[in-house]
């Protein structure tokens, strides 16, 4: 028997060693380094910056060098002479060419200015995303959470029923009760053991989804730790939500990320602009060649006298082009009026999303106060009546009503326990804080 008991042992230490046990932060943190949604938003804010950096090449000149050789037979110029000749030739040529600009319209200046903007709207994306997963991180966990406990109340709820029935079989077959009770305490049963599976599959499908965002593997087992709660300030005090609201909404990425494209816009419209302007290049070019096949005149002495230097300015001016410019400065004001426009729905939606926040926050603590209320009140009356109904005082539907009001109140008091701690830690993310559940 002793080894019965210590294989039993080890097969519990053996289960438990093979679950990791995670807290929110834990999980969080996995998620910031391992989810694909952060990852390509990182790849993107990269490449962004690659972008950004590449511009300030605009600014600088460019350098490239030619290299030519030609060999000829028959009629062709000499390049010492500069006649025709018939000989054969054998001629070398290098250059170098610098280009320079030195006025394009201010496009070098916008678009560094818009590249720049392009980066810090990525970043801005790349937080808010990081934003989103966090929070739906976090409701996957309280919903993990509250799902366990309800499974578990499902499974109390099953087992108490399960007696019933057998008192109920008991009673009914000493002809103490009618054979109707009997059913009703069985189907009550089914409803709780149809609650039951819901419960449990719903619970599988948020495992999946939470794992998902951690980038783990789905046959992993983990066990979460559930936080405790505190009430946060800001959400018990009497402040007008109105006055955090626009604190809040500035500070989020989203309307962030909002601001800065309406900037990268406007870039993008001083671009366009720049087509009107005049353009002036200048280029600075060194070239010098020697004839193979000239033995009279030494390889330096070639190089010397063959040597061109030269300085040379474009000038170009936008006259007409078919009203294109036009067109495309047009456009891009229309494209700057939206992002604006898009700026302003941002902030209305984030405040909607703040107010509501602080609402559900509010209301979640009122809600657990008064579902502890109502949960200890079903469960006293539970109690009073299962009394009653082992003494016959009182049938099957009774004692089923008050069950039911039981049932009810005790998964009311384990949401709303869970609504308050989402939501508590919710304003305080959006407030700039980090998103704790605790």
């Amino acid at each position: 028997m002793k080894y019965f008991y210590l294989s039993c042992f080890l097969s519990i230490n053996m289960y438990c060693a093979g679950q990791e046990a995670m807290t929110f932060e834990s999980c969080l943190d996995r998620a910031m380094r391992e989810n694909l949604m952060i990852k390509s938003a990182e790849l993107a804010e990269r490449n962004a910056l690659t972008q950004y950096r590449a511009s300030y090449g605009m600014a600088l000149p460019n350098l490239t060098a030619d290299g030519e050789s030609r060999s000829s037979r028959g009629k062709e110029i000499d390049n010492d002479t500069n006649l025709f000749v018939r000989d054969d030739l054998i001629w070398y040529e290098g250059t170098l060419n610098s280009y320079f600009t030195i006025f394009n319209g201010f496009t070098t200046i916008n678009t560094i200015k818009r590249t720049k903007r392009e980066l810090e709207s990525n970043r801005s994306q790349l937080q808010n995303i990081r934003n989103d997963v966090t929070i739906e991180l976090a409701q996957r966990f309280i919903t993990i959470l509250f799902l366990q406990e309800a499974i578990a109340a499902n499974k109390e709820q099953i087992s108490t029923s399960t007696k019933q029935l057998e008192m109920a079989e008991l009673k009914f077959s000493q002809g103490a009760i009618p054979e109707s009770e009997v059913f009703k305490i069985r189907a009550q049963k089914g409803t709780e053991e149809v609650a039951l599976l819901n419960n449990e599959n719903a619970l599988a499908i948020n495992t999946v989804a939470l794992k998902q965002l951690m980038q783990m593997p789905l046959d992993q087992e983990i066990t979460l730790l559930t936080p405790e709660v505190n009430l946060d300030k800001l959400v018990v005090d009497d402040r007008d939500p109105n006055e955090i609201v626009n604190q809040a909404v500035t500070i989020h990425p989203a309307y962030q990320k909002s601001i800065w494209d309406q900037k990268v816009a406007k870039s993008e419209l001083a671009l366009s602009r720049s087509a009107r302007w005049p353009m002036l290049n200048m280029r600075l070019m060194y070239r010098s060649n020697y004839q193979a096949d000239n033995d009279e005149i030494r390889f330096e002495d070639q190089l010397d006298d063959n040597t061109s230097k030269q300085v040379r300015f474009y000038l170009t001016i936008p006259i007409f082009n078919r009203f294109q410019t036009n067109a495309d400065v047009k456009a891009r004001k229309f494209q700057y009026k939206q992002a604006q426009v898009f700026t302003q729905i941002e902030y209305n939606r984030l405040s909607q999303q703040v107010v509501q926040a602080i609402q559900d926050a509010r209301t979640a603590r009122k809600k657990n106060e008064a579902s502890a209320a109502a949960f200890d009140f079903t469960q006293r009356s539970l109690s009073a009546d299962a009394l009653k109904f082992e003494m016959g005082r009182i049938n099957m539907t009774e004692f089923n009503t008050t069950k039911m009001l039981y049932n009810n109140a005790q998964a009311e008091l384990i949401r709303s326990k869970y609504e308050l701690l989402f939501n508590n830690a919710l304003v305080r993310f959006y407030m700039g804080d980090t998103f704790r559940l605790e």
